[in-house]
């Protein structure tokens, strides 16, 4: 099953960012009945014309260091368990129509809108006196006079009419060419802002009126299975004279825009959407600073966007009954709310609810714990143990590509996420920042009591452990070295967790 996930502005690219590192960590969507559900792919589709934005160049960057990781350890294969199970796919990498050309990246090409000006883009000039009257009505000055490669400032009405044409473009009808039956669509944008507000009831639109464009698969497009994460408004800007946005806004945007979408997306007569997430947050963040777009835009991470990246997971795991009819008609939408075990201002895995507890708590430890061994003791224990058997671990690994794109980049990006949920309002502290020591690394958790004290847990206990599995097994000898340590720990870990550290499911 592929998933088409559509990460709209610069929250979808932050809930995105969320979502790569869950999957690195080896969440993925559950069944009804406890298990991973099978041969997940997922097609992430960026779209946002402000294409210097911070947020979504962290986010890129992240999407390609997971790919190479991945294609390191599987290969293409599809279905894989462990660390960085989900394999992340360009439209270039799936399609097989030669005769559109696309860039091998993540990012859908918005060049049309990213040029101008969008008094340019509608024509402004060769309109007669009256248009230009009425649509000075419509649009204040300095949206007329946006340059839209810093996106469209707040503003859905300019998003509305720009992003019009991704329909006509290469990378949507590729996307229509290989989309097939049994395949999901899903859509992440904020709903307080200008780009997701609007890129995804237009996007929405246009694929459930395919039978009037020309493309392959209308009609399968058309009946697509959809789900969406709207985002409410969940944190402050610093004040600034500069009204292009304005907090104070938020609000009555969001109202206006759940009006739309009720009408348009998710209405109980002609749903479009089959499933609709909401999330938002009233607590009071640290401001962001103001930045409609000319300075970089570069966002702490934020719970919200952390919960938000389990929405398309749960999307995934919903059976196909419950979406459509069987002749493919879509069902009255279903609208899913979250909500916190406790309303605490610091948040851990205890103040999650059990469901996101029991998908986040296991994966996550173990990534986390892969992260502080391969910070602490990795580079000493190699030479000795498991690291001797075939393949063989030798000190050049340490430079090798594929460790300086996990530990240099990837990994430093996950710590950088971490650090900013924590200095974030609310504040999420899943693991103790800069604690090294195993045993104490998770907030809240300890380890399960022994005899005389607690169970200890530290780097040599997973060398001894992968030392077993790896004399135990010679499933490695046709593998490289690089799955043959991440798998290692992976099973060294899920042992360890189970015996060490408390239960908390």
């Amino acid at each position: 099953m592929r998933l088409f996930l559509f990460a709209i502005g610069g929250t979808g690219a932050r809930v995105l960012k969320s979502l790569i590192l869950l999957s690195a960590a080896g969440v993925r969507p559950i069944d009804e009945n406890g298990n991973p559900v099978k041969n997940v792919e997922i097609v992430p589709i960026i779209i946002d014309p402000h294409k210097s934005n911070d947020d979504l160049k962290r986010t890129e960057s992240l999407l390609n260091d997971y790919r190479q990781i991945r294609q390191r350890l599987y290969g293409n294969q599809v279905e894989a368990d462990g660390f960085f199970a989900t394999r992340f796919v360009t439209l270039h990498e799936i399609m097989s129509d030669t005769s559109i050309q696309l860039n091998d990246t993540f990012i859908f090409n918005l060049g049309a809108v990213e040029r101008t000006k969008f008094r340019d883009f509608i024509g402004f000039d060769t309109m007669n006196e009256p248009n230009q009257a009425l649509t000075s009505l419509l649009f204040a000055d300095y949206q007329l006079e946006n340059r839209m490669n810093i996106g469209f400032v707040g503003s859905p009405n300019i998003g509305s009419i720009a992003l019009n044409v991704i329909k006509d473009s290469d990378e949507f009808k590729a996307f229509a060419n290989v989309f097939t039956a049994g395949d999901r669509i899903f859509f992440i944008s904020s709903i307080f802002g200008g780009t997701g507000a609007a890129g995804f009831p237009i996007l929405v639109k246009n694929i459930r009126q395919a039978a009037n464009l020309d493309i392959n698969n209308r009609d399968v497009l058309r009946r697509a299975p959809i789900g969406g994460l709207t985002v409410l408004p969940y944190f402050n800007l610093e004040h600034n004279d500069d009204h292009r946005i304005d907090k104070a806004d938020f609000i009555v945007k969001t109202q206006s825009a759940l009006y739309y979408y009720k009408e348009t997306l998710t209405g109980a007569n002609d749903a479009n959407v089959n499933d609709i997430f909401y999330l938002g947050d009233q607590e009071v963040s640290k401001p962001y600073a103001y930045d409609p777009g000319e300075n970089g835009q570069r966002n702490r991470a934020h719970l919200i966007e952390l919960i938000g990246a389990t929405a398309p997971l749960k999307f995934l795991s919903i059976p196909l009954n419950q979406l459509q009819t069987p002749d493919g008609q879509p069902l009255p939408a279903q609208g899913w709310e979250f909500s916190l075990e406790k309303d605490e201002r610091d948040v851990n895995f205890l103040t999650l609810r059990a469901k996101t507890r029991q998908l986040l708590y296991q994966p996550m430890l173990r990534f986390h714990l892969l992260f502080l061994y391969l910070r602490t003791d990795f580079a000493k224990h190699i030479g000795q143990g498991y690291t001797e058997d075939a393949p063989k671990l030798h000190s050049e690994f340490l430079n090798s590509q594929f460790y300086r794109t996990l530990t240099d980049s990837f990994l430093r990006g996950y710590a950088e996420w971490l650090t900013e949920m924590h200095d974030n309002n609310r504040s999420v502290s899943l693991f103790v920042p800069g604690e090294t020591d195993m045993a104490r690394s998770v907030t809240a958790i300890g380890t399960r009591k022994a005899l005389l004290g607690h169970k200890s847990v530290d780097p040599n206990v997973f060398k001894s452990e992968m030392n077993r599995i790896s004399r135990d097994s010679d499933r490695y000898s046709a593998r490289t070295v690089e799955f043959k340590l991440l798998d290692l720990f992976h099973q060294a870990a899920t042992k360890i967790i189970n015996e060490r550290y408390e239960n908390v499911n």
